[in-house]
């Protein structure tokens, strides 16, 4: 027997369950969130000391990066900030230490314009700095969906093991 593990939406989780009634030899083993909020939040933090670890972090202001990225929706697991100040109390509310100040944040977050990945800067024309900037969301995003990745082998091994 094999073992196929499906991601639906909410409205057609009910639909995929009776489906599976009337195949023969198909049940559904498992349903559910499969990342919770504070796996998120994990996730969030793991990938925020990767990048601090690998010196793609380098000034305070790479988190207004990280912090438009989401506002644009670059992780669909992560809704957007209503403002620098709640970016800051949520990483310091999942356990991250040494953050920028909201000036700080606003001033980098609000010099982007533009669409993910097109993003232009107002106050640089500087190719390098721009690349760099972008590459900062791209490793975020990277790191995030790692951590997210290991987290649900780690779920789906214990669901695994338990049946």
């Amino acid at each position: 027997m094999k073992e196929i593990t499906m991601r639906v939406n909410d409205e057609m989780e009910g639909l995929i369950e009776e489906l599976t009634k009337h195949l023969e030899g198909v049940e559904v083993v498992g349903t559910g969130e499969l990342m919770a909020e504070e796996d998120c939040d994990i996730c969030f933090k793991e990938a925020i000391m990767e990048l601090r670890q690998d010196g793609v972090i380098r000034r305070p202001r790479d988190y207004g990066w990280i912090m438009a990225g989401l506002e644009q929706n670059v992780i669909d697991d992560m809704e957007g900030f209503i403002s620098p100040q709640a970016f800051i109390d949520y990483m310091n509310q999942v356990g991250l230490d040494e953050l920028p100040c909201r000036s700080t944040l606003s001033s980098a977050y609000g010099s982007v314009d533009g669409q993910w990945p097109e993003w232009t800067f107002w106050d640089t024309e500087e190719l390098n700095e721009i690349l760099r900037r972008k590459n900062v969301v791209v490793r975020f995003k990277s790191a995030f969906l790692r951590a997210k990745r290991a987290k649900l082998d780690r779920k789906l091994d214990t669901r695994a093991t338990a049946i």
